[in-house]
Parts: structure tokens; C-alpha cells; sequence
């Protein structure tokens, strides 16, 4: 059974994917890594998460525009109260050292972050470039794990984000 945030999220960002759906970008599908009573408690709604969304979704589009490269990306975004933001990027073809998804990276994170109280929440948004096909998951879907954090991980067990966050984004 889906959870009644993450579901109103999923619906009222699904006009926006396919509208963009013909483009080099193609925002797919969002995952959490925290369940809906942490992200209500920290401050998250649905409307001003989706505006948010919409903000990067934008830089995406503009940043892929001429992309003709099949390619799956999952841009992992963290935010910390005092509008502070980070962004990992995991891409099927591209190391996270890539000069153009750095410079991408940069941008994303110069978009005014959604404000979260109370600790750490923490995203994914499942994108394509170039028509390229998300490969059909196993249920359950696992999050993508950039390799600072499994690196953070294999120091001990830790909870995502907030115990991630304290090793590896110290403010």
C-alpha cells in the first residue's frame, strides 16, 4: 500500500514528467529515503516539495536540452535545516567526477533549497536522458546509494540520511 504523502507527490509531479517526456530529460519517478512521519515532523509538504521539484526539473531540462546519449541519472538531493542543500549525482555511463555533471551539480544546488526543521530529509529523482529505459526493478525499489555514502556506510552502520549526513556534511 502506498503512503498517502508519497502518493500525492507521485500524482501531481506526473503531469510535469510527461509533459517534458519528448525531451533529452525525462524526470521519471521521485523516491524518500524516510517514511512519511519523519518528513512531516522535519517540515515537508506535498505542494511546496512539488514547486521545489519543479525548480530542478527545470535546470535538468535546460542542462540535457541537446543530450543525445542515452544515459540513467539519479540526482540525489539532501537538505538540512537553515536552507542548506547538497546533491550527489549516479549516472550509468558517467563517473560523479564528470565536468558537466559537476557544473550540473552546481547548478542544482544554487536553487534555493526547500527549508526543512528538526533535522536532515533526503531524495532521489529517478531521471532518464535521450530516451534511455530504466531498467525493471525488483520490488522493493532500493534508493540509489552515491559512493560517498556507501563509503560513509562501510565505517558502521549508520540511518539515512541524518547518520550519513553526520559523516560525510558537517556544517
Amino acid at each position: 500500500m502506498r503512503r498517502p504523502f508519497i502518493t500525492a507527490i507521485t500524482v501531481l509531479l506526473g503531469c510535469a514528467a510527461q509533459t517534458f517526456a519528448a525531451q533529452g530529460f525525462h524526470w521519471d519517478s521521485s523516491v524518500f529515503y524516510q517514511p512519511d512521519e519523519p518528513l512531516r515532523a522535519r517540515g515537508v509538504e506535498a505542494k511546496g516539495l512539488v514547486a521545489y521539484f519543479r525548480q530542478l526539473e527545470k535546470v535538468c531540462i535546460d542542462a540535457f536540452a541537446s543530450e543525445t546519449t542515452p544515459e540513467q541519472l539519479d540526482i540525489v538531493v539532501g537538505l538540512k535545516p537553515r536552507r542548506k542543500v547538497r546533491v550527489w549525482i549516479v549516472s550509468s555511463r558517467r563517473s560523479s567526477q564528470d565536468k558537466s555533471l559537476a557544473a550540473l551539480r552546481k547548478k542544482l544546488e544554487a536553487v534555493p533549497a526547500y527549508p526543512v526543521h528538526g533535522g536532515p530529509v533526503a531524495f532521489a529523482l529517478r531521471c532518464t536522458i535521450a530516451g534511455a529505459v530504466l531498467p525493471k526493478e525488483k520490488e522493493p525499489y532500493q534508493p540509489p546509494r552515491p559512493k560517498e555514502w556507501r563509503d560513509a556506510a562501510a565505517k558502521g552502520p549508520v540511518l539515512v540520511p541524518d547518520g550519513i549526513f553526520e559523516r560525510i556534511w558537517r556544517d
